[in-house]
């Protein structure tokens, strides 16, 4: 790597540490772009420039914590019931949610709306997740858990609809849930819809 790619990255990783600092102690909406620049030593037209947006920023910051969580999950799957290898996968990013529900409930309400750098900076997450969920669904198919006809991809859509069920009621001020009571809507929640799947008992 040259000089001038090791300072564009330093400067890079700079922006992101400031915006989440900022975003944390300020809140999403009253951090601005300026302050940003200022807390990370930068013009504002260079925080513009590598993050286009503070959405985008803010999603950059999000998919940096989060994608080494579903990368560790999704390497260290063990055989097992599909029930407990969906929670396997998801409870990592419950807890990542809970740590920080401020700034997940800016990310979450903003996540199907999602253009430009922001929906990038989301997008291999995503398709990282839903990739190791259809996988589980064939490895469940092959031991008679899951219809064998079933589609995967239409199978891991409806896992992940349980799953983000289970973020907005930890996320809700309506439901004020603990991490614990979201954790466990989420393992009857799937339950219920493994029943609905074609399994031959809730495991």
């Amino acid at each position: 790597m040259s000089r001038r790619e090791q300072a564009k990255n330093e400067k890079w990783e700079r922006i992101q540490a400031a915006a989440k600092r900022l975003f944390v102690e300020r809140g999403y909406e009253g951090t601005t772009i300026r302050a940003i620049a200022e807390e990370a030593g930068v013009a504002t037209g260079t925080v513009l420039v590598y993050g286009e947006t503070k959405d985008a920023l803010l999603h950059e910051v999000w998919r940096a914590e989060a994608m080494p969580l579903v990368e560790q999950a999704v390497s260290s799957v063990r055989a097992g019931p599909f029930v407990n290898r969906c929670m396997h996968l998801f409870t990592p990013l419950l807890t990542h949610y809970a740590s920080q529900p401020e700034l997940a409930r800016v990310v979450v309400k903003e996540l199907p709306w999602l253009t430009g750098a922001a929906e990038e900076a989301q997008r291999p997450a995503l398709a990282r997740l839903l990739g190791a969920l259809a996988q589980l669904v064939d490895e469940a198919k092959a031991k008679g858990e899951l219809r064998a006809t079933l589609k995967r991809e239409l199978a891991a859509e409806l896992v992940f609809a349980v799953y983000h069920s289970a973020v907005l009621r930890l996320l809700s001020p309506l439901t004020n849930a603990t991490l614990a009571e979201a954790r466990e809507g989420l393992r009857l929640g799937l339950a219920a819809l493994l029943t609905g799947l074609g399994a031959r008992s809730s495991s």
